[in-house]
């Protein structure tokens, strides 16, 4: 038997009749994976102790946690970091917390048919393709309150590697585009981000200004990256980066992405200093080497 898993999802459960209460996962390898569903909108005093005790039940004994926190439910990133500190140090490592929201996250059915959640508080969704409708479900049993397995492996394995794939694939393709201008290996200031504002390359620059968290929510080009992630299929956004890195991860992984986020906007995303090809490919190495795990699962 292995490691038991536990997703927490806080979310609209009420909604759509689907309530609240707890999943289990048909056909698992290990027979207390579950996925507990909640609708507990944040606190007004800001106050997670009730979070942080469910964190603490599903730790037990060596239990993997990850707990999604939708965002209209009036989480923010303040939520995560005091969540952290408040699950024990030999739990924090076996726990993960993200914010999610607005249908654009792979957890979603209608993003990614292998997620998880539907709409307004369901397991299921209808998704259009050309002229046709398909209803797409995570459901296995809904009498017995059965997942089906693959869509409850594929979020942890999504989940589990996210960040670290995302912010490996952002510097492969960084670097991808800038070899074409080999032997130069320093950009004048103003140069490289002259380069990225030609139309050709504006998903990176979007890819870049969402990692240093230059992106409003919301805004105009906050939808425009959204449209490429659908286009795409690729989850491409950095929301809440330094928070999350910070509390999957621990200090020295937020405190190397400052170091690059700084680097890149002073640097790449700015027309006053010089851009080092060298020292920005060493601070990206720098963040990875704190990210610990695979950067893909198989």
């Amino acid at each position: 038997m292995g490691i038991t898993r536990t997703i927490i999802i806080v979310w609209s459960w009420k909604a759509a009749g689907t309530g609240e209460g707890v999943w289990e996962v048909a056909g698992s390898g290990n027979t207390k994976d579950v996925v507990v569903c909640y609708d507990w909108p944040a606190s007004p005093d800001g106050d997670t102790q009730q979070l942080a005790a469910l964190i603490r039940q599903y730790a037990q004994q060596e239990g993997e946690v990850m707990l999604f926190l939708h965002r209209h439910h009036g989480y923010y990133p303040e939520h995560l970091k005091q969540l952290i500190s408040q699950v024990a140090e030999d739990q924090q490592e076996r726990f993960r917390c993200f914010l999610f929201g607005e249908g654009s996250d792979a957890i979603y059915l209608t993003n990614d048919p292998r997620g998880l959640l539907g709409t307004s508080g369901t397991f299921s969704a209808q998704i259009t393709t050309g002229e046709h409708s398909l209803e797409v479900s995570s459901i296995a049993d809904a009498e017995r309150r059965l997942l089906k397995s693959a869509h409850f492996d594929y979020i942890w394995d999504t989940y589990q590697h996210a960040l670290r794939r995302r912010i490996f694939e952002l510097k492969e393709d960084m670097f991808n585009y800038l070899g074409q201008y080999l032997p130069q290996l320093t950009f004048p200031p103003g140069e490289l981000y002259t380069l990225l504002t030609r139309p050709e390359n504006k998903l990176l620059l979007l890819r870049l200004l969402s990692f240093v968290g230059r992106i409003r929510k919301g805004s105009e080009i906050a939808k425009e990256i959204r449209t490429f992630e659908r286009n795409n299929n690729r989850a491409l956004t950095f929301d809440d980066c330094g928070i999350q890195l910070e509390t999957s991860y621990g200090a020295p992984a937020a405190e190397q992405y400052a170091l690059l986020a700084a680097y890149v906007l002073r640097n790449v995303l700015a027309k006053g200093n010089p851009v080092s090809l060298p020292e920005l490919r060493e601070r990206f190495d720098d963040l990875l080497v704190q990210i610990s795990g695979l950067t893909y699962h198989s």
